[in-house]
């Protein structure tokens, strides 16, 4: 899934900050079910969670009789690179350098990690497990 803040009014703030409340949401949602899925017998669920602060294009993409609402762009690419990485570096949610310099919340740095597709190394980030 693909969640889109808008930057609104020049600082990108605001979007930051709504979109790491989100994410903070989605995982207490998580939390929860999970809860249910162990008193059932089931296994968690995985997940993963990456933000990204970049351009993008969104809208019905395709031909007349095929539309698709999608969103693309470097930004995307990334964003969704930096999200394979949660498995590996077993963290749920990874935050872009570049988000991370939009935001007062403190985040703990992961160091600079390669992503494929993708020419510079980027920075990476973490929140702080509650």
């Amino acid at each position: 899934m693909l969640a889109i803040f808008p930057v609104v009014g020049g600082s990108p703030r605001s979007a930051c900050d709504a979109a790491l409340r989100a994410v903070a949401a989605a995982r207490v949602g998580m939390s929860h079910l999970d809860d249910a899925r162990r008193q059932e017998g089931l296994p968690p669920l995985p997940f993963g969670a990456a933000l990204h602060l970049g351009e993008m294009l969104w809208g019905n993409i395709g031909a007349a009789d095929r539309l698709d609402f999608t969103a693309i762009g470097p930004a995307v690419n990334l964003v969704s690179r930096l999200e394979g990485l949660c498995r590996p570096l077993d963290k749920a949610v990874l935050v872009s350098g570049t988000f991370a310099a939009e935001t007062a919340v403190s985040l703990i740095p992961l160091g600079t990690h390669a992503l494929r597709g993708i020419a510079s190394p980027c920075a990476v980030f973490t929140v702080a497990e509650s």
